[in-house]
């Protein structure tokens, strides 16, 4: 798949890919290493989370609460995108030509700063046999005991991952398949891999690893039909991110001549199509996309476009998904095409989703396109959207059709999740020309609800709100306006604060 903007924005979303956008652009991306088929780096957001993303599919793998395909995901490829990161491979490359003193220094600093390593030079050293299993075996059996006495903390799961991963090899398909049936059996006595202060799991790499090295054994059917019956007694989900690992590019070519099987195991459409993709069994992919009606609209439609896109254009207009057309030709700049399926979609009398962030894009696909009937379709945009109370985009509509009625609906209405301050802001400004009155009184009292709301966020906008009305009165209004203002909310001094970073002081002397 070509790395580019686009198929970064189809794969994660508008949301995911403005938030990724905005991490990149704050430099919160700390590092960035191409290795191979891969990207890894450290971003930064609530705390610092490692993230990877596969370069064939762009999906990616993050220690934050999301888990996979979020924010830090889209940054570190936009980091990568911009080529400014470190290439592993090179590296690589150049130790191959390094004199032997200078190799070892390099792994006597690594080593010291990982002593975990030396698990894998053992490997190396010794490589698999049957006498190296033996104490392979010895060794994970003892971490498996130790946290059956007691609870697995995060730096166990890390240890424990780099362990399997190292010595894959040398673990055998029973030994592996032990482990499996141990961590899914025991999950209440270890405590499930959950840290109750984050709300989060971090076991996922321990699963993904023992997957990665079962893939790799010569298997059988009563393998798979082992892993079925430990599915059916796994109440806590704990086998997801294992089968999630079995579709991957990687495994996937390896395990499908057990397709059968592993359909079963799955339990899902969804993955299973993409394994069968991944797999290289594209027809039976399209087979099943064509009958299975059980996929949501933009499931099958994602899936569909990774076998042809042209078929699965062709297939989306067969079924009337006309959201999902609108979101991909939005997404690759096709603005005629995609104001085109709103049109029939109207004229067809079909529900689009509820998505604001379809609506917006379709807001940019009019303005982009500009289409003769333009006028007439953002009054259908409008009254969509009312009907689905995505407030913030009535404003931007009645902006952008520069029409008064529909603007001045929502002078009385509060802001809250679906009328975010900033759009009202945005109306009261746009009002401001023609109705100063009005705008003047909405700016008044936008402003008094968001210093009563006692936030940070709310004090900012406020004090927006303070700064706009300056240009609707007398200097002498305004400054009997901020005299009553602090008079009530003198307080508030985070609000103050912030107007006087604009210029704005003001005190209580005595009782003036």
């Amino acid at each position: 798949m070509a790395v580019n903007e686009l198929e970064i924005k189809r794969l994660y979303g508008e949301e995911a890919f403005k938030r990724g956008e905005g991490y990149f652009e704050d430099g919160r991306v700390l590092t960035a290493i191409r290795l191979g088929n891969r990207v890894f780096g450290e971003v930064m957001g609530n705390e610092k989370y490692v993230t990877n993303v596969k370069l064939d599919s762009l999906s990616s793998s993050c220690t934050c609460p999301v888990g996979a395909n979020c924010k830090h995901g889209v940054a570190l490829l936009l980091r990568f995108l911009s080529g400014d990161y470190v290439d592993g491979d090179g590296v690589l490359q150049h130790l191959e030509g390094a004199e032997s003193f200078e190799l070892f220094g390099i792994l006597r600093g690594l080593i010291e700063a990982d002593p975990m390593l030396l698990l894998s030079f053992q490997q190396v050293r010794t490589g698999p046999s049957a006498k190296s299993e033996a104490p392979v075996r010895r060794q994970v059996e003892a971490m498996l005991q130790e946290i059956k006495r007691g609870y697995a903390d995060e730096s166990f799961a890390k240890s424990f991952a780099k362990v399997i991963k190292y010595y894959e090899d040398q673990m055998d398909k029973e030994l592996i398949l032990y482990v499996l049936e141990f961590l899914v059996r025991d999950c209440e006595k270890y405590g499930y891999f959950y840290d109750d202060y984050s709300d989060s799991y971090f076991g996922e790499e321990i699963f993904e690893n023992l997957c990665d090295a079962l893939a790799k054994k010569s298997l059988e059917a009563g393998d798979f039909r082992r892993l079925q019956r430990l599915g059916e007694g796994d109440d806590y989900s704990m086998l997801d991110s294992f089968l999630a690992r079995m579709v991957t590019t990687e495994n996937a070519p390896r395990l499908v001549k057990f397709s059968d099987h592993i359909e079963k195991l799955l339990g899902s459409d969804t993955l299973y199509i993409e394994f069968l993709i991944n797999a290289g069994r594209a027809g039976k992919a399209e087979k099943m996309l064509r009958r299975d009606r059980r996929l949501s609209e933009q499931e099958g439609f994602n899936l569909y476009l990774r076998i042809d896109e042209t078929e699965a254009l062709e297939w989306a207009k067969e079924r009337k998904y006309y959201s999902s057309m609108i979101w991909h030709y939005h997404g690759i700049n096709a603005h005629g095409e995609a104001v085109a399926a709103f049109r029939t979609a109207l004229k067809e009398k079909m529900r689009l989703e509820e998505s604001p962030r379809l609506y917006e894009a379709l807001l940019d696909s009019i303005k982009s396109h500009k289409p003769e009937d333009g006028r007439e379709l953002l009054h259908q945009l409008l009254a969509i959207c009312r009907s689905f109370e995505h407030y913030d985009l009535c404003v931007d509509i009645g902006i952008e059709l520069n029409d008064l009625e529909p603007l001045s609906r929502l002078l009385d209405r509060k802001t809250d999740y679906s009328f975010k301050p900033d759009s009202k802001l945005k109306l009261l400004r746009h009002l401001s020309i023609s109705e100063p009155e009005k705008a003047k009184k909405g700016l008044k009292d936008l402003a008094e609800e968001l210093i009563n709301e006692k936030k940070d966020s709310a004090y900012e906008s406020a004090a927006e709100c303070v700064l706009a009305l300056k240009g609707l009165m007398s200097e002498e209004e305004w400054g009997e306006y901020l005299k009553e203002s602090y008079e009530r909310h003198y307080r508030k001094h985070k609000l103050w604060g912030m107007l006087e970073n604009q210029g704005i002081r003001a005190k209580k002397e005595r009782n003036n």
